[in-house]
């Protein structure tokens, strides 16, 4: 059975700031996920449409899915390296 270890002041004060830390940044990632797919959503539906009607409906699905892995891909290492380097 796990045991409670009571926290001293660096403790506590480590963990204000992680849990600080962790909402301001979902936060911001909440806000711009949102701005991101108030157009990708946007544009999407409209290359649908069009897919729709020329039976290109697996090319259209591949590429946005290759590009929200690309996306990921590119945001989140550049990301974690900023903060590395400073």
């Amino acid at each position: 059975m796990a045991r409670y270890r009571e926290k001293d002041e660096t403790d506590l004060v480590w963990n204000r700031i992680r849990r600080r830390i962790t909402r301001e940044l979902d936060i911001e990632i909440a806000n711009r996920r949102e701005e991101a797919l108030n157009i990708l959503l946007s544009t999407a539906w409209e290359d649908y449409v069009k897919a729709i009607a020329t039976g290109e409906l697996r090319e259209i699905e591949t590429r946005y899915s290759a590009m929200a892995a690309q996306i990921v891909a590119d945001l989140v290492p550049k990301a974690l390296g900023e903060v590395a380097d400073d």
